[in-house]
């Protein structure tokens, strides 16, 4: 009666899936050894088979979807409603339903479902889940808020920045749902292989059960009994899907961290990276230039200074955007007319009845106009009125206090080649780079330059061995693209960047990197020990069972665990801690002891 009630649901099913798949699949075979164990007399065995099997498909159901949950629920991050403010009434609607510029209210307890900017208001928010801090971060008015952060204490008023399609917590979901669809190399390997592996052990069955016995002049009986044990055998399902879980825990364990992999095979080339470059301005240093000194000929310095950032207004590069905020104007922009852009060196514009050009030596190089350029640790505007040299604005941009950990991280797990890409001077390239640490850099360069530069340097890369960009413009869009693995660092920064990059910190921290890159070996590490673990354990299991040392229970019993190792030595990968960098830095402390 156990062997109805067990397969009854098993044949239903199994009939439905050959109709619809018209493959073999776990249950077809496993109702096949138990039709033929009931065949050869063998009835209880049969019956053991099928509930050791349903047992196990249970068990290891269970195991999948909580794994499955306890990442899903880490990425559950949008409210079914939010509280809109209309007309000075609280209002609940869908956030689909609210618009840029519309003011919502959000109490403490509650998760922000819109980007938006505080405009009344003080609170502490939990934004762990977009960028892994544990410390919380207060806001108050003017503060810009992001979806999917938690609010702790205070109630909020918040104006919309972004509809709900474009919000960080939808852009980040739409960003893991396409992960899915992004396969590993290993994961191609062992679906191929999966393919390979059924059909084979099958035809093995066929001819050790019949063909075996009667060109041998045996008994069929035993034969047709260990033939039973391979087909219980004969699902590669188990470790396929513990590849697959195992990269799907690997991004949501760096998703708990802040990172976001746009797919497994992103995981998979990152595990095996040997070179990291990184693009300087917004990446290593904080993009915030600060002017320190002003240097004017035939003209007061304060007017050279109004006349550069008349003639930066237009450009977003962040020294024109400094120059802009040192200035202290409140620009008309009807005065300028005639804006030209000469990328990567300057801009030039038309006020007042003259030209004014704002820009480095290269750009006064090529309008003809002699500068006095003189060698010196900071960045350099050079300004020409009417092509005649009006004199300099030297700005210095700040490391972020990340910078120096995030190369001595990198040195730490093993990075050794490490390349600074900057625009600036070779004398300012040359300070950064001392104080990081780095010892190889490229100065001068414009966009094109970056794209030829790290075009030789994946050419001078061995087999195997995979180069990371990291940057954060939209002007590094071309280069993340080239780059084996390219990363933007700072969230969202552009649709260009994001688009390009296979990777997102969604902190400004690039020390995440080497987190990043330890956390894919790890992921890595595993899926190799769940192919070996599943190739041993497959093997020595096939191999009894012919020799018939394993019964059919047996096989099946030992299938069914083994399963739920492999399955969950896979989840390990969602519970890599943050302490992995630290605990390779004391390793290597140790080792030079």
């Amino acid at each position: 009666s156990c062997v109805v009630i067990t397969g009854y649901d098993m044949l239903i099913d199994t009939v439905t899936k050959l109709k619809r798949e018209s493959e073999f699949n776990a249950s077809l075979l496993i109702v096949i050894t138990a039709a033929g164990a009931f065949v050869i007399d063998k009835g209880a065995e049969g019956a053991a088979v099928m509930l050791i099997f349903r047992a196990g498909e249970v068990v290891r159901s269970k195991l999948v979807r909580r794994s499955a949950n306890d990442i899903e629920s880490f990425m559950d991050l949008r409210p079914e409603a939010v509280n809109a403010v209309i007309n000075g009434a609280i209002v609940q609607m869908a956030p689909g339903k609210i618009n840029v510029g519309d003011v919502i209210s959000v109490s403490p307890g509650e998760r922000i479902a819109l980007d938006g900017v505080v405009i009344s208001g003080e609170s502490e928010l939990d934004t762990s889940a977009l960028d892994g801090k544990a410390a919380p971060v207060f806001v108050t008015e003017g503060s810009k808020v992001l979806s999917g952060s938690m609010n702790l204490k205070g109630v909020l008023n918040m104006r919309v920045t972004a509809d709900f399609d474009h919000s960080t917590v939808s852009r980040i979901l739409e960003l893991v749902e396409e992960a899915e669809n992004r396969k590993a190399a290993p994961e191609k390997r062992i679906g191929k292989f999966a393919r390979i592996y059924t059909p084979a052990v099958a035809a093995a069955a066929l001819i050790l059960g019949i063909l075996v016995p009667v060109f041998g002049g045996m008994p069929i009986n035993p034969w047709l009994q260990r033939a039973l044990g391979l087909l219980v055998l004969a699902s590669p399902a188990a470790y396929v899907i513990s590849v697959s879980m195992t990269y799907f825990a690997g991004n949501g364990g760096a998703s708990k961290k802040g990172i976001i992999f746009k797919g497994a095979d992103v995981i998979d080339t990152m595990s095996r990276t040997t070179s990291v470059v990184f693009d300087k301005t917004g990446t290593l240093t904080d993009g915030i230039y600060r002017v320190v000194d002003v240097s004017a000929l035939g003209l007061p310095e304060s007017r050279l200074l109004m006349l550069a950032a008349y003639a930066e207004l237009f450009s977003d590069h962040p020294i024109a955007h400094s120059i802009v905020v040192a200035a202290d104007i409140m620009p008309d922009f009807a005065k300028v007319s005639d804006f030209r852009e000469y990328p990567g060196k300057g801009t030039e514009i038309e006020i007042g009845g003259n030209s004014v050009a704002a820009g480095n030596a290269l750009l006064m190089e090529e309008l003809g106009v002699g500068a006095d350029i003189s060698q010196t640790e900071y960045s350099a505007v050079y300004i020409a009125v009417n092509r005649q040299y009006a004199g300099r604005i030297l700005l210095r941009d700040t490391l972020k206090p990340d910078s120096v950990k995030a190369v001595k991280d990198l040195h730490t797990i093993g990075i050794d080649r490490i390349v600074l890409f900057t625009g600036d001077k070779r004398e300012v390239a040359a300070d950064i780079a001392g104080q990081l640490g780095i010892k190889e850099f490229y100065a001068e360069c414009l966009p094109e330059d970056k794209f030829s530069r790290l075009k030789g340097l994946l050419n001078m890369q061995l087999k195997g061995d995979k180069l990371i960009f990291a940057g954060n413009g939209a002007d590094d869009a071309p280069i993340l693209k080239m780059a084996d693995v390219g990363i933007a660092v700072g969230g969202f920064t552009s649709n260009e960047t994001t688009d390009a990059a296979d990777m997102i910190i969604m902190t400004d921290e690039a020390s995440k990197i080497a987190s990043a890159i330890t956390l894919a070996r790890y992921t890595d590490k595993i899926v190799r020990q769940n192919i070996m673990l599943s190739t041993g354990l497959k093997g020595l299991i096939l191999l009894l069972a012919a020799l018939g040392i394993a019964p059919m229970w047996a096989a099946a019993l030992a299938d069914a665990v083994f399963a739920l190792i492999v399955l969950t030595n896979a989840k390990r990968a969602f519970g890599i801690k943050g302490r992995d960098i630290r605990e390779i830095r004391r390793n290597k402390s140790d080792d030079e002891e």
